[in-house]
C-alpha cells in the first residue's frame, strides 16, 4: 500500500511536465541575453532575437529587467593594485589622477565597480506573414548595488578575482583614463534614465518543417544621453537569425550580425575607441516537457575596441546564459536568466540575472 501510494504521488507531480501537444506556448524566443559592460550601455549592442515571426496582425510584448554585477579594469590596475591588509578602501579622484599621471602614454584604461540595472519594453507586430516590425524601450540604473558580497563568496570557492576583497563593497565608481587625464569619473548613482529606442525589423527568408532563417536588421535612434555628455550616432546592425528544430524535443537557436556602432561625447568624436563589432549567438532549448522549457545560450562579441595593451577590450568575449522559460498560460511565459562572463578577459560584466514576461494573444 505505502509503495502504491508512493508510486502514485510521483506520478502525480510528473504528469505536468509530460509534452502535451495540444496546450498551446506562447513562444517567447531565445532569451534576451545582454552584456551590461559599461561601455556597451550607450552603443547597440547585440542580443539573441527570435528569427520566427508573429503571423500576420498579431503581436506580442515583452517586459524584461536585467540586472549585472561588473567589478573590472585594466591589467595596468591590477599590476599595481594597492593591497591593504587593514581593511577595505575606496577609490576616489585624487588617487585615480595621481595614477593617470603615471601613465600618460596609454590610450584608454578603465576602472569600473557598479552594478547596472536595465529595464525594457519590446514590442513586436506582425505587418505579414513573413515581417515582423519591433520597437525596444528602455531605462536604466547604475549603483552601488547589493551583490558584492555573494559574488565575493563565489569567488572564494577557487575562482578568485583581483581586487574584490581589497574594495569597499557595493560602491559605484566608474573611471576612464586616457594619455595621463582622467576624462571622466563618476560615484553618483543614476536612477532609471531613458535610453535610446531600437526598431527593428524580422523578415523570414526561408521556412521548412525542421528550419526557420530570417533576416535581422536594427536600429538605434540618438534621442539621450548618458551621464549628459555621451550618446550613440544612429548606430546600425544586420545579420541573420535561424531557429533549427531537428527530431525530437531539442531546439537550436542562433545568428550573427554585424553591428555599425559609435559613440559621441565631449569634443572630440567616439572618445573611448568603440569599433564595429561582430558578434552572434547559439543556443539550445529543450522542449520534452508542458510547463518547463531550460535552456542554454552562449553570447559571442569581437572586440570592444582595437586598443591595448593597457587593457583587454581588443580580445573577444563569450558570456553564457542559463535558464528556463516558465509557461503560465497560453498566452503568457517568464523566462529566468542567470548570465555570466566565461572568458574573463575583464571586457564584460561579472555576472547578472535577467527575469522577462512575454504576453502574446
Amino acid at each position: 500500500m505505502i509503495r502504491s501510494s508512493a508510486a502514485g504521488l510521483i506520478l502525480a507531480l510528473a504528469l505536468p511536465l509530460v509534452a502535451k501537444p495540444e496546450e498551446a506556448w506562447p513562444d517567447p524566443g531565445p532569451p534576451s541575453s545582454r552584456d551590461l559592460f559599461p561601455l556597451n550601455l550607450v552603443p547597440l549592442t547585440y542580443w539573441p532575437v527570435g528569427a520566427q515571426t508573429v503571423g500576420q496582425g498579431r503581436w506580442r510584448f515583452s517586459f524584461q529587467v536585467t540586472r549585472s554585477n561588473t567589478f573590472e579594469f585594466s591589467d595596468l590596475i591590477k599590476e599595481r593594485l594597492r593591497r591593504d591588509a587593514s581593511g577595505r578602501f575606496t577609490v576616489d579622484r585624487a588617487g585615480a589622477e595621481a595614477f593617470a599621471a603615471s601613465l600618460a602614454d596609454e590610450p584608454l584604461i578603465y576602472y569600473f565597480d557598479a552594478e547596472v540595472q536595465r529595464t525594457e519594453l519590446s514590442f513586436r507586430y506582425g505587418l505579414s506573414p513573413e515581417t515582423d516590425l519591433a520597437l525596444t524601450l528602455g531605462w536604466q540604473s547604475v549603483d552601488g548595488g547589493f551583490m558584492d558580497g555573494l559574488i565575493e563568496g563565489v569567488h572564494r570557492l577557487g575562482f578568485e578575482q583581483a581586487g574584490r576583497e581589497a574594495i569597499a563593497r557595493d560602491q559605484v565608481t566608474s573611471v576612464i583614463i586616457q594619455n595621463g587625464q582622467v576624462v571622466f569619473f563618476s560615484q553618483t548613482a543614476i536612477r532609471l534614465h531613458p535610453v535610446d529606442p531600437v526598431v527593428a525589423v524580422i523578415h523570414r527568408l526561408h521556412e521548412s518543417p525542421g528550419l526557420t532563417v530570417s533576416f535581422l536588421g536594427a536600429l538605434q535612434v540618438p534621442a539621450t544621453r548618458f551621464a549628459g555628455q555621451f550618446r550613440s550616432d544612429w548606430d546600425s546592425s544586420a545579420g541573420l537569425g535561424f531557429q533549427w528544430r531537428p527530431a525530437g524535443n531539442l531546439v537550436v537557436n542562433g545568428g550573427a550580425a554585424y553591428l555599425r556602432r559609435g559613440l559621441k561625447g565631449g569634443a572630440a568624436p567616439n572618445p573611448f575607441l568603440i569599433k564595429d563589432q561582430i558578434a552572434g549567438h547559439l543556443g539550445w532549448e529543450w522542449r520534452g516537457w508542458t510547463r518547463v522549457r531550460p535552456f542554454l545560450v552562449l553570447l559571442y562579441h569581437d572586440a570592444l575596441t582595437s586598443q591595448g595593451p593597457g587593457a583587454t577590450l581588443d580580445k573577444p568575449s563569450v558570456i553564457h546564459d542559463v535558464g528556463v522559460h516558465v509557461r503560465l498560460g497560453p498566452r503568457t511565459a517568464l523566462t529566468f536568466s542567470y548570465i555570466n562572463n566565461i572568458t574573463n578577459h575583464e571586457n564584460t560584466a561579472d555576472m547578472g540575472l535577467a527575469l522577462r514576461l512575454a504576453v502574446r494573444p
